[in-house]
């Protein structure tokens, strides 16, 4: 009889437990639950903390923290029918469990939807300027940070009925697809190596002219020496004028003689042959020395 009492106590017990452990629940400080009755929400626990439900009831968490969402690159068309590929990423936070529940069933669901929104967001808000404005900035260089409160906001106001709040769009990059990319590169090029020949052409034509004018006053400066060399050439003659008329008016004799010696030196040097009269006035000295 004490068996069977202890018995019945021990499966109320654990009846109990089972009872307790299939209708309490935890909620995470960074989690908010919804309370399922045969698949329909009944109400949503964002308190952290120990919770309870009925035994037939289940629970579907959702992330209370802020998310990231990193979407595959979008392209877009300008306002300059330019085609870009816009890499975004999103900031988004769950505020309304049932809603997700009710259009998106889960999370990674709801995330989707709100993709495809910012997606479009992105495409009309960019689509409305030129690829120079999207990529410089504008004039003030600010363009870029209006244009991502621009999507977020029109984002945000479109996934209202989500449950969900578009916090922050973020664009990474910009670029011009792949075969654009090539294009412009060979412009790009292009148009660097015109401008390297156009230096080239610069610099040929600036050499030209500095060793034009090296020269000129090369030659200027050699004609200034030759004619300061004349005119030097032409003072020393006129001095040695001087000093042999000089010299002649004092002594005619001793200048015939010196000049007879110049006159020997220059015109008798080894191996010169000369035909002359013994008599002629070239050898007065010789026979002078004779006698």
């Amino acid at each position: 009889m004490m068996n069977a009492k202890q018995t019945l106590i021990s499966l109320i017990v654990a009846g109990v437990v089972i009872l307790i452990g299939m209708s309490a629940f935890v909620v995470d400080q960074r989690q908010q639950a919804l309370v399922l009755q045969f698949g329909n929400p009944i109400h949503v626990e964002k308190m952290a903390g120990l919770h309870f439900k009925l035994p037939w009831q289940s629970v579907v968490m959702f992330d209370l923290r802020l998310l990231e969402s990193d979407a595959p690159p979008n392209e877009v068309i300008t306002k300059d029918k330019k085609s870009i590929n816009v890499d975004n990423y999103t900031r988004w936070k769950i505020i309304d469990p049932l809603k997700v529940f009710q259009v998106a069933r889960t999370q990674n669901g709801v995330a989707s939807r709100m993709e495809d929104v910012v997606r479009g967001k992105v495409r009309e808000v960019l689509g409305q300027h030129t690829l120079h404005e999207i990529v410089s900035g504008g004039e003030e260089a600010n363009l870029r940070i209006e244009l991502m409160q621009a999507i977020r906001d029109r984002a945000d106001a479109s996934v209202k009925d989500l449950g969900i709040q578009v916090v922050d769009v973020r664009i990474k990059r910009a670029d011009l697809p792949q075969e654009n990319s090539n294009a412009v590169f060979q412009r790009m090029k292009a148009e660097r190596q015109r401008i390297a020949k156009e230096y080239r052409s610069e610099g040929e034509e600036a050499a030209k002219e500095i060793r034009a004018e090296a020269e000129k006053t090369r030659k200027f400066i050699l004609a200034e020496a030759y004619m300061d060399s004349q005119i030097i050439r032409g003072r020393a003659d006129a001095l040695t004028t001087a000093i042999y008329a000089a010299a002649h008016q004092k002594d005619a004799e001793f200048y015939g003689f010196l000049h007879s010696l110049e006159s020997y030196r220059n015109s008798m040097v080894e191996g010169t042959q000369m035909v002359i009269s013994p008599d002629s006035e070239f050898f007065d000295y010789f026979g002078q020395s004779k006698k």
